[in-house]
């Protein structure tokens, strides 16, 4: 294993199906995760069901040359404070996405090319047993999406949620920034994806892996790179506090992002980037690559646009992009790899 790549960070979604237990609410098909859903699987005239989805994923991973291996991401429901579940059988009351941790737990047996990213809400009142089961099942991270989830990841109930994840060194997948796929999208939410909120997990010594690199999807002023602010300032902490803080480049080839690439070259070290995707969200085929001239954007632009696997190309996008190549292979000290 220790020259494979690994891709962390790639997500798996479907409509209502009874057997797998996957769903998702009329708002999440209202925005780009489903209409990713639809593009990848050619579902321009009608819904893509489960089987469609899960066919295109398969061959997608089984068909990349340059990714050895990916982290299937679940996505537990929304959880109250009570312990109390907001969401089922399709119509979701707080719940926009669920992929249960056994449904991706199955196709990770079934395929070697397959990694359970599991997801548990620190609110659930079973989260022990929950979580236990996807360590017995070999998860190698656990995935939070705190503003879709209703996670605060300050919340006391989170506490001994961190303690058993640094006991079983289980990074915790984290997304940080904002948040554009998976519903809720109103302020009060989003405002749970700031990194500065997972101090208490780094201080509990979880391994933390920030996706996305809390980066906002276009420079200011179109937006505010706030989060982006608050993670660097962790990054400078780390050192001195002995925190296992990561981040992921995931979804690093959206939108206008060129901006950031020296930056973040400059204020993160090298062994603490960890290589993602976000696949199946689209991807340009435009370079982001800083300072780059004409002739040679649209010589990349032509080799990348001849890609036709989706990770083969985010791999060779981000890796235009000449970040240290460890990058590719940091995956393997972070991840709980049996």
């Amino acid at each position: 294993m220790a020259e494979e790549i690994i891709d962390v960070h790639v997500h798996f979604g479907a409509p209502y199906d009874s057997e797998s237990g996957c769903y998702w609410s009329k708002e999440f098909e209202e925005g780009i995760a489903f209409f990713a859903m639809r593009l990848v699987t050619n579902s321009y005239f009608g819904k893509p069901d489960i089987q469609s989805i899960k066919d295109h994923m398969l061959a997608v991973i089984r068909g990349s040359t340059k990714i050895d291996k990916c982290v299937l991401l679940a996505m537990d429901q929304v959880y109250d404070e009570n312990g109390d579940v907001h969401g089922g059988n399709g119509s979701a009351k707080k719940t926009h996405l669920h992929v249960p941790n056994s449904y991706l737990a199955k196709l990770a047996g079934e395929n070697s090319r397959i990694l359970l990213g599991a997801s548990v809400h620190p609110y659930r009142r079973d989260w022990e047993n929950e979580l236990q089961y996807c360590l017995d099942h070999h998860a190698v991270l656990c995935k939070w999406i705190p503003s879709s989830q209703q996670i605060d990841p300050m919340h006391p109930k989170c506490r001994p949620f961190y303690g058993k994840l640094a006991e079983q060194k289980l990074p915790l997948l984290c997304h940080t920034g904002p948040e554009g796929a998976i519903p809720p999208f109103d302020k009060a939410s989003q405002r749970l994806n700031s990194p500065s909120l997972l101090r208490e997990a780094l201080d509990a010594g979880v391994a933390v892996i920030a996706a996305h690199a809390a980066l906002p999807l276009f420079p200011p002023p179109l937006e505010s790179d706030q989060y982006y602010q608050e993670l660097m300032e962790l990054f400078r902490e780390a050192e001195s506090k002995n925190w296992s803080l990561y981040a992921d480049l995931s979804a690093i080839s959206l939108g206008p992002r060129n901006g950031y690439i020296d930056r973040i070259k400059e204020a993160v070290a090298p062994q603490r980037l960890i290589y993602g995707s976000d696949y199946p969200i689209p991807m340009l085929d435009i370079s982001q690559k800083p300072h780059l001239s004409l002739w040679h954007w649209l010589e990349h632009f032509f080799q990348t646009i001849s890609v036709k696997n989706p990770l083969d190309k985010n791999y060779f996008l981000v890796k235009n992009m000449e970040f240290d190549e460890s990058l590719f292979y940091n995956a393997l000290k972070v991840l709980r790899l049996d």
